[in-house]
């Protein structure tokens, strides 16, 4: 990916992204929402009732994705109800284009999500949980004995697999769930979110939401807050699983970088452009 051949094709959404109910703001491509954290999790209680819709939650890797994929993942990301930004470094990256994310990372929305839900006892929750394993469901089921969590199980290697990705969709629109957790990686979760919704799914919500029940349920340690805050929650994570992540942080993710400084220039070259032809009337 050269840095002059970056490019971020607009899909225009067709699911409501866009749509003045719900706030945004253009980067790199994506239209990233705008909610509080609280926002976002009162807005996906109000509609796990209503016509199906999915959530997504880009962060660096994610970007870099739809860069490399664009025809395939550009649309749905595109498409999703609601894109949030999962990445410290996106969000600093986008105050210096004079944007302000709202950070909302997959983790810390996922938790707070099943706290609310927990406490609504007069109206209980079904929740699909795809991807970790079922010994989860105990753990899970003890945090928050207010909701009825059912698991899916899914194979390895569904990014590459697109009848695995069909076959998991499929069982998942055989069950029963107000909102369904997909843990399943990118970019398998947001193929799979956009197969329920071409398979027709009738209502829920589907959150695409990474390693989210790994950390929520211990089987994978999350970095302390104030690395957190330093913005090397990346690093924690890559000391903690070095072979499996060190192409994602070290290779693929700084890739970023090159993405918005080729945008930057795009922006300014036609800033020139508009200037020039402006003073030649």
């Amino acid at each position: 990916m050269s840095a002059s051949t970056v490019t971020a094709p607009f899909v225009p959404s067709a699911a409501g992204v866009a749509s003045p109910q719900v706030p945004h703001a253009e980067f790199l491509g994506f239209a990233f929402c705008l909610l509080t954290p609280r926002q976002v999790v009162n807005a996906i209680i109000e509609h796990s009732g209503a016509p199906y819709r999915y959530v997504v939650t880009p962060n660096s890797y994610h970007i870099v994705a739809a860069y490399e994929k664009p025809e395939q993942l550009f649309p749905i990301y595109r498409d999703a109800w609601l894109s949030l930004c999962d990445s410290r470094i996106v969000r600093a990256l986008a105050r210096l284009d004079r944007r302000r994310l709202p950070l909302v990372t997959g983790s810390d929305l996922v938790a707070a999500l099943l706290l609310a839900l927990d406490g609504e006892r007069r109206h209980p929750k079904r929740i699909l949980v795809v991807g970790p394993p079922r010994d989860a469901q105990a753990a899970l089921q003890a945090a928050y004995p207010n909701l009825q969590f059912d698991f899916q199980s899914a194979p390895s290697g569904l990014a590459q697999d697109a009848e695995a990705r069909r076959a998991v969709a499929r069982s998942c629109m055989r069950r029963r769930w107000d909102i369904a957790l997909l843990c399943v990686g990118c970019p398998a979760q947001e193929l799979i979110a956009r197969q329920l919704a071409e398979f027709g799914c009738k209502s829920g919500v589907a959150l695409c939401v990474g390693a989210s029940i790994d950390f929520l349920t211990g089987a994978r340690a999350r970095a302390p807050l104030w690395v957190q805050r330093l913005s090397l929650e990346w690093a924690f994570r890559l000391v903690q699983e070095p072979s499996r992540l060190w192409r994602r942080y070290l290779v693929e993710s700084p890739k970023i970088l090159r993405i918005f400084m080729a945008t930057r220039m795009q922006q300014n070259r036609r800033k020139r452009l508009r200037r020039d032809y402006s003073r030649s009337r």
